[in-house]
């Protein structure tokens, strides 16, 4: 293969409840290795919460664009890429990749295709064909038959058996997937499903709801090589989307004939397809029968990728940059951190990884919480440790405002017929509805029938409510007080049971000694002496971290994708590493978000992958010293904790709470944004809302840059809103609002921080790397050249900025745009 010189990365665009921060994370990491090696980028994309867009650092072309396939002709027309990589933006980059296929365009500028070969590019976006092939090879599949009408469907229902699945073939956005368990339910199925359709057909499946799923990451090299690189399993089974399942890594259920008899299943697959990198398989396993179904086959990274790479520490991104560009795996030196060969070698792990599902039920409440087929959580956490117990209660304790209970009494108090509905029909949290079921009397073998859930996962529960139970009946006992920190237990939640302080528990925590160390997260379960970076605590004599050299700063992340922030938290804290990396820090993250930019080593030199509680960080401060610390505004607990100790570092927060107005309304806003010294107000331009034809409002989540404003206005306005952050006592990005009545007059209505999302559509208008500025006028200042750090380098034009919701995909009607149900959002430079 002719060496290649430049490469067309196709981006994912907004984040939307099938995808968030893991594929600019993948991205963000291929493109700087792309780079190492010589070879040009160009990204295509339209999210403004990218890192990698508009990042000289990374990316040596970034596009801001639509996604569609004029985009991407207009792009090849300029930059001539020598090849094309569809793998690094879902789905939809598949398909736009097979339209500049049919277009002829690849074949006519001798375009190559990274990853995947034309055939199976055409295989993954058309599940018939794919089917062909799986059945070709006699790979185990369901069966599955397309059809174009209500009569048809029947008949091919009737023959497959009922339940079976409807799903839309080429669906025009989200995928609609029915279970239709008889007659009466089939034919609204097809109408919705064929209506969702652009080919005006529908897929008739075997269900295979109720058995296990088993996920697959596998790798292979262009001279067919392979390796498995994670097994994990989804706790929930068939019939329950994987994304909103919790998963472990490793596979905790299994035998090893059907792990073996997976494996090369999956390998057969991937070589049949001639994928090189990675390649995410989904299975069905029959635990009566050991008889196993493929369902899935993703050869694209996704949020199982980054959670395989980040609980088992080989570097996945990293190695599927170099198979791209024609390596082999045993050519690959990953560095001094790695041993030789350690791309070669199929990771090993010494802990579990659970992962888990963060919801957006607290701002759609009218949202089903009913589980199913088609998914429902907006991000995910995972939590590390020794057993899967304790893995799992890091991980439940990493979502955003977890209760301090965990949902414990909320459970007490449903009846026993609204507690055997949410058992025979799961909701979301249906973990804790399980320990109330348990604690009520209910049998493994009523709860594994009832739910499909295999008994191993009940006599985990069984072992998380015991503990529970034993801790709330010997309050204040030193051995009880042991064993919950040995099974991850926070101190909130000890302190919740036993009515009293985190700092009375944290106090005996100190006094008994029981203060965690930590341990390595690294491929190979300790057999070599490699070194990630990444680290998880474990209640262990043996401590394998050191102090990081100094100066270090240690930012707490923004945490797992939430409805309102989306991933503008995660590009703030990146943008910010990136500054402080520039500056000399040596960057120490707390995260638990597996798909996070933030837990790249192009970033941190230190990773921890814990919860952000109060204990966890002072333990962590007392390791590393560090002269900064960073923390969202949002963890107001934490904060306010962390005031009682003498952390001897300068804290720093990250203003990533959401903005409480302006409200939606029939008046216009106008927003003026300014870097704020602390003595001066340096302007950084206008926004004005948009106005919603659907909704008949101005919306605040739809901006225009610049504002559309009289010259006069924009002056008088401007000293307005430059003398009012006068008052203001803190340095940082700044934003002053002004409405325009129905008169014509403009008032002031607010002065508020600049909302992340603001600042990250900013950052991409104004080429400025706004977060580093923040970061910078909270460490040494801007200086004299602030004015010419702010100055644009050419006028970007007219930009609009666009929110996208999670409506849609949650089948909700009704519910009204607002700041706080954001999912993601698309720029477009208008011409």
């Amino acid at each position: 293969m002719a060496a290649i010189k430049s490469v067309l990365i196709i981006g994912a665009g907004a984040n939307d409840v099938q995808h968030g921060d893991e594929l600019d994370s993948a991205i963000y990491q291929i493109a700087r290795v792309f780079k190492q090696l010589k070879v040009k980028t160009i990204l295509a994309d339209d999210n403004p919460f990218s890192v990698s867009l508009e990042n000289t650092a990374v990316v040596d072309h970034g596009c801001v664009v639509p996604l569609k396939v004029e985009s991407l002709v207009k792009i090849i027309e300029d930059y001539h890429p020598d090849a094309i990589l569809p793998t690094l933006g879902n789905r939809r980059a598949f398909e736009l990749t097979q339209e500049l296929l049919e277009k002829g365009i690849l074949r006519k500028e001798g375009i190559k295709i990274l990853g995947v070969p034309e055939a199976t590019i055409r295989q993954v976006n058309n599940a018939v064909l794919l089917e062909r092939t799986l059945r070709q090879m006699e790979a185990p599949v369901k069966k599955t038959v397309t059809v174009n009408n209500y009569q048809d469907a029947l008949d091919e229902a009737t023959k497959i058996g009922y339940p079976v699945i409807i799903r839309s073939v080429l669906p025009k956005s989200s995928s609609t997937r029915r279970i239709v368990h008889d007659r009466s339910e089939l034919a609204d199925a097809v109408k919705q499903c064929l209506d969702q359709s652009r080919s005006e057909q529908v897929f008739v499946q075997q269900s295979l709801a109720g058995f296990k799923e088993i996920e697959l990451v596998v790798q292979r090299d262009a001279s067919g090589t392979m390796m498995m690189l994670a097994m994990i399993e989804d706790m929930d089974p068939i019939g329950i989307h994987a994304g909103d399942s919790i998963a472990f890594n490793p596979v905790q259920t299994l035998l090893d004939r059907q792990i073996q008899d997976m494996r090369d299943t999956a390998f057969a697959i991937t070589r049949k397809l001639r994928i090189v990198g990675i390649n995410h398989l989904q299975f069905a396993l029959d635990p009566n029968s050991d008889r196993f179904y493929v369902i899935k086959s993703s050869p694209y990274f996704d949020r199982m990728v980054a959670f395989a790479s980040q609980s088992t520490g080989y570097p996945i991104a990293l190695v599927a940059a170099q198979l791209y560009l024609g390596k082999h795996l045993r050519d690959i030196d990953l560095g001094p951190s790695y041993v030789h060969h350690a791309a070669l070698i199929e990771p090993t792990m010494d802990h579990i990884a659970a992962r888990v599902p963060i919801w957006g039920f607290d701002v759609i409440p009218g949202a089903s919480h009913l589980l199913g087929t088609e998914k429902r959580s907006v991000g995910t956490v995972f939590g590390i440790g020794r057993s899967s117990i304790e893995a799992l209660f890091k991980a439940i304790e990493s979502r955003y405002h977890e209760p301090t209970d965990f949902h414990l009494a909320a459970q007490k108090k449903l009846t026993e017929d609204q507690l055997i509905a949410k058992l025979v029909h799961p909701e979301a949290g249906r973990l804790f509805v399980l320990i109330e079921a348990m604690e009520r009397g209910y049998s493994v073998s009523e709860l594994a029938e009832m739910t499909k859930i295999d008994p191993f996962y009940f006599d985990q529960i069984n072992q998380m409510r015991l503990l529970i139970k034993d801790i709330i009946e010997h309050a204040g006992k030193e051995p009880v007080l042991k064993k919950a920190k040995y099974y991850g237990l926070s101190n909130q939640l000890i302190a919740s049971l036993w009515n009293t302080t985190q700092e009375q528990v944290y106090q005996m925590c100190v006094d008994h000694q029981l203060t965690s160390k930590y341990k390595e997260i690294e491929p190979s379960a300790g057999e070599f002496d490699q070194h990630t970076g990444s680290f998880y605590s474990a209640l262990e004599d043996e401590n394998e971290i050191s102090k990081t050299p100094q100066p270090a700063a240690l930012v707490i992340g923004t945490g797992g994708l939430r409805l309102g922030l989306s991933n503008a938290g995660d590009y703030f804290v990146a943008m910010m590493l990136q500054q402080l990396r520039s500056e000399g820090f040596n960057n120490i993250i707390v995260n638990s978000n597996p798909s996070s930019v933030t837990l790249s080593p192009l970033l941190t030199d230190k990773r921890y992958i814990e919860p952000a509680t109060v204990e966890n960080i002072l333990q962590i401060i007392n390791v590393e010293q560090p002269q900064l610390l960073v923390i969202p505004a949002s963890y107001a607990n934490l904060l306010a904790a962390l005031k009682k100790y003498d952390l001897k570092a300068k804290l720093i927060v990250i203003p990533d709470e959401l903005p409480a107005n302006p409200v939606d309304n029939e008046n216009q806003h106008y927003f003026f944004n300014f870097v704020y010294d602390g003595k001066y107000a340096y302007p950084l331009g206008t926004m004005a809302s948009l106005f919603s034809p659907t909704e008949l409002t101005y919306q605040a989540t739809a901006l225009r840059y610049p504002a559309e404003l009289p010259t006069n206005i924009t002056q008088q306005l401007g000293e307005q809103a430059s003398a009012a952050l006068m008052d203001e006592q803190q340095p940082g990005l700044y934003q002053v609002i002004f409405e325009q009545d129905g008169e014509g007059d403009y008032q002031q209505v607010g002065v508020q921080p600049l909302p992340l999302t603001a600042t990250a559509f900013l950052s991409k208008v104004l080429r400025l790397n706004l977060p580093g500025l923040f970061i910078r006028l909270n460490t040494d200042g801007l200086g004299e050249q602030t004015a010419a750090i702010l100055k644009p380098e050419r006028d970007p034009g007219v930009v609009t900025y666009r929110t996208t919701f999670p409506f849609k995909a949650l089948r909700v009607t009704g519910e009204h745009p607002g700041s706080d149900k954001v999912i993601g959002a698309h720029i477009h430079f208008l011409k």
